[in-house]
């Protein structure tokens, strides 16, 4: 009995040590090689341009920034010329930007990121549900994490007469995803899972409205945009005219952008110097913080990037902010990306280095957020959220086939250990 609760122990901790070997060399990155040496900005930058011009089908500008000073950009284009000032729509990205602008309400103490949000509601209020909705907080829908099931995605409208009332919109977006309910409701208990809502920034988007006293659009202005100088960026497509980039779809064709009613989640249309601005206020190297606007604090940056939301056990969310990997000083490599059809946006930082990445795009879906993925592994060594997704299911196949062979090997050793023995026994 002993020897079997023996052999029973030896070879769970030779599975345990297999199993946590294949989690560590996966969360770590130990066999996903960069596509260019760390520290050598020029060899990405050369190697990332390389895969662009391989994928690329619309539209685009890169930017590569080091210590909160652009390194080097490329931009390309099947038709009119792209540069830095060229606005894109930029989808969910929009959502980080917006979340600086209820942050700074929290500093001015008219918000509260912990109270119900009913408190701050006048015009709408969250339908009633099975669950408490006095759980739903500033925090929790900056972090996708108040229970909100909307399954918003928004294909916006084709003329600006089309666009919703912000409160029927949160009642039922009619520019909702095929399939999706597109109503704001609390479907999930508060703060018990992560749940990716636009519908939640549409609620945001009501409440800094109510609180400001001023349209969502013109209270980022003033309370965002401007201080950081950021000339063009904004929430109305046809304020830019000429500027605004042609938006391809992946067969080449052009298309119009959409009308919002979704201006927090998904309605940002900006540029790629106006985005450089933003990400050198998420800096945190001290010469960088003396020469940034004052927006916001460094001790409320450090908190939107504090996780708030996980999947799979690893931390992915903060306030408004996304958490892609750890930058190897005890803080992440942060930012957010966006896509819409044929529309992908991306803008990375690390904040304790001030190296970073900006890309807009149309013509591809994932081209912008692709190459992040690549960017982050050569910055930190580590893989993304993204890359991990897709590492996760080989690595619990190769745990569960390692420890299946462990238990094949156990039960052969066990066998002709026995058979040794009873040899012997006979021989005697």
């Amino acid at each position: 009995m002993m020897n079997f609760i023996k052999w029973v122990l030896i070879v769970l901790g030779v599975m345990s040590l297999w199993v946590l070997l294949n989690v560590v060399s996966t969360t770590q990155g130990w066999f996903k090689q960069p596509i260019a040496p760390t520290n050598d900005t020029t060899s990405f930058m050369t190697e990332a341009v390389k895969s662009i011009k391989t994928e690329a089908k619309g539209n685009g500008i890169f930017v590569l920034v080091s210590e909160g000073k652009v390194f080097d950009d490329f931009s390309y284009s099947k038709d009119k010329k792209v540069t830095k000032d060229t606005v894109f729509g930029v989808a969910s990205l929009g959502k980080w930007v917006a979340a600086f602008g209820v942050l700074k309400l929290v500093e001015q103490g008219k918000l509260d990121l912990d109270a119900p949000v009913a408190n701050y509601l006048t015009r709408w209020q969250l339908p009633p549900s099975q669950f408490n909705n006095e759980q739903v907080t500033i925090r929790r829908l900056l972090s996708h994490t108040a229970g909100i099931t909307d399954g918003l995605g928004h294909n916006g409208f084709l003329s600006a007469e089309q666009v919703q009332p912000l409160e029927k919109h949160l009642t039922h977006a009619l520019d909702a995803d095929e399939g999706v309910n597109g109503q704001v409701l609390v479907g999930i208990e508060p703060g018990t899972q992560f749940k990716y809502s636009g519908g939640s920034y549409n609620l945001l988007q009501l409440i800094v409205e109510e609180v400001s006293g001023m349209s969502f659009s013109a209270y980022m202005h003033r309370a965002v945009f401007e201080p950081l100088n950021m000339t063009n960026t904004g929430y109305n497509k046809d304020q830019f005219g000429d500027n605004l980039a042609q938006y391809f779809d992946d067969k080449g064709t052009v298309r119009q952008y959409p009308y919002y009613t979704s201006l927090a989640a998904t309605g940002l249309y900006t540029s790629a110097n106006d985005l450089v601005k933003f990400l050198n206020h998420n800096i945190t190297l001290s010469e960088m913080e003396s020469s940034t606007p004052d927006l916001l604090s460094a001790s409320t940056l450090k908190h939107m990037r504090t996780p708030n939301a996980t999947s799979m056990g690893i931390d992915i969310w903060g306030l408004g902010v996304m958490l892609f990997a750890s930058n190897n000083a005890d803080d992440f490599i942060i930012g957010h990306g966006g896509q819409s059809p044929s529309l992908n946006a991306t803008l990375r930082v690390n904040p304790n280095t001030g190296n970073g990445i900006i890309m807009l795009t149309t013509g591809n879906r994932s081209l912008a957020a692709d190459t992040a993925t690549q960017w982050t592994l050569w910055e930190t060594g580590n893989p993304d959220m993204y890359m991990l997704r897709h590492m996760i299911p080989k690595m619990l196949k190769t745990s569960a086939i390692g420890c299946l062979v462990i238990f094949i090997l156990s039960l052969v050793y066990v066998f002709f250990v026995r058979r040794k023995a009873s040899k012997l026994a006979l021989q005697k």
